[in-house]
């Protein structure tokens, strides 16, 4: 037998040892009490022993967590340099736990891959000790052990001032993070492609949900995310696969792979189901196509991000005067909020280390000091109302829609009655028209570049192409 047979896989660490010191020092460097990040734990489906996979949270991996431990945590404590001054807690070894879970890394190992010296590794029933009666702040995701843990211990949810200082290191991506990135957008327009070459009239929406996740697991990686691969386009967060897939229907795969250190990508492409589009389709189609592209080219450094959204709410107008669903002048149109009625969601959101990335911290991650979301319907669905920088993460994400929600809601469609070609609107509500979303990962580069990086452009948005994948698998 080899004589490696035995020892246990890598840790699938995003970088190296001195890139996760370097950014405990300058969180130590901006906080004034000891704060905790916990990886939490896999939530049970059912009973204890019948959990969901188990994914570290996303601070706790940021800043040098390795992803494998359940229940550990990242103690780091004001003015540390990244290495004396943080503590790894993890659980202890048990007697049996080779025998269900095989080799598992050693505390050698662990303090290797998180830079840091053998003897800052804890056991988890030492976190009272080390802290010693302090007041301390925590990042800890909602699994109920994690919570009862901090409960015992006494640490209370992290400060403003203490998110803002992990937001302001997680909103710029350094090389390792964009390698990380790229993988995933390499894996997820590959499942892509896999799922429009198996989609056909008359099969399954679970069919091309399955091409789709073998691509996932045959590299290692997970769901960013619960895939939405449906015919209703028009739900924007609809769950499961059980339509059949007809001729002449519209499939919207909003989906994207997360790789083994955290790091997510989002894509989506709609195309017909029988591989042809029908003339209203590719009018639409070209529409949002054509708001893609204009709003990707914007994501420059310096560019306000709701902007961006507005620029996409302005040439949605443009094209839905184009395809006769509405009347009068875009710009009056998009000033009016008329493309809430078919676009009525955000044009994106950050992305990074969760397809949202920094969700769990709300507005705080999203929006800059001083901005509130905007209380107007669709637009209060923006996520993300920074200025961008160099080395941030975005999506790119506009959408037409026929929403039978929308339609029978008379308190949203009263106000542009004048403006909307009400039979038209109706016929398209009738065949089910659905909805069609196209989205890129996009990561702003410096100005004197040629535009922002797109991670997802290689896997085709235009209208022709994207339709000859249909079927080809």
């Amino acid at each position: 037998m080899h004589a490696d047979a035995h020892k246990p896989d890598p840790l699938p660490m995003t970088a190296p040892p001195e890139v996760y010191r370097a950014r405990r020092a300058r969180l130590a460097a901006a906080i004034r009490r000891p704060l905790v990040l916990f990886a939490g734990h896999a939530p049970a489906r059912n009973y204890a022993s019948n959990p969901y996979s188990f994914r570290a949270g996303s601070s706790y991996l940021y800043f040098g967590g390795p992803p494998p431990l359940e229940h550990a945590a990242l103690l780091i404590e004001p003015g540390a340099d990244g290495d004396d001054g943080c503590v790894l807690l993890r659980v202890p070894l048990g007697p049996d736990d080779k025998l269900w879970f095989g080799d598992v890394p050693s505390d050698e190992a662990l303090a290797e891959a998180a830079g840091l010296r053998r003897d800052r590794i804890a056991r988890t029933d030492g976190l009272s000790d080390l802290l010693g009666g302090r007041a301390a702040g925590r990042i800890a995701p909602p699994f109920p052990g994690t919570m009862e843990w901090c409960r015992e211990v006494g640490i209370a949810p992290a400060q403003d001032d203490e998110l803002r200082a992990i937001i302001e290191q997680r909103l710029i991506k350094d090389e390792h993070e964009l390698h990380a990135m790229r993988r995933a957008a390499e894996i997820g327009m590959e499942a892509h492609r896999v799922a429009m070459g198996v989609t056909e009239p008359g099969g399954r929406e679970a069919d091309v949900a399955a091409g789709y996740t073998s691509v996932l697991v045959a590299n290692e990686c997970a769901h960013s995310f619960s895939p939405i691969i449906t015919i209703r386009g028009e739900v924007l967060h609809g769950h499961g696969h059980h339509h059949e897939t007809p001729a002449g229907a519209l499939l919207l795969a909003d989906a994207g792979a997360e790789e083994p250190g955290g790091y997510a990508t989002d894509i989506t492409r709609t195309y017909p189901v029988s591989g042809s589009w029908t003339p209203i389709q590719r009018q639409l189609y070209e529409t949002v196509l054509r708001a893609l592209r204009e709003a990707t080219a914007a994501c420059m450094p310096g560019r306000r991000y709701r902007d961006i959204h507005d620029l996409s709410a302005n040439i949605i107008c443009a094209g839905l005067v184009e395809a006769e669903l509405l009347r009068g002048d875009p710009a009056t149109l998009a000033g009016r909020l008329a493309h809430t009625l078919f676009f009525p969601h955000g044009v994106g959101h950050l992305i990074g280390l969760d397809v949202h990335d920094m969700e769990d911290f709300g507005d705080l991650a999203g929006y800059a000091a001083g901005r509130e979301r905007r209380a107007e319907f669709g637009n209060k669905s923006l996520r993300l109302d920074r200025d961008l920088e160099c080395g941030m993460t975005v999506t790119v994400e506009p959408g037409i829609y026929l929403v039978p929600a929308i339609w029978a809601h008379d308190k949203l469609v009263k106000p542009f009655a004048d403006v909307v070609n009400r039979p038209k609107v109706d016929a398209l509500l009738k065949e089910g028209f659905g909805g069609i979303r196209i989205e890129h990962t996009v990561a702003v580069r410096d100005a004197g570049a040629d535009g922002p990086e797109i991670l997802t452009d290689a896997l085709p948005t235009d209208a022709d192409a994207v339709a000859a994948c249909v079927g080809a698998g």
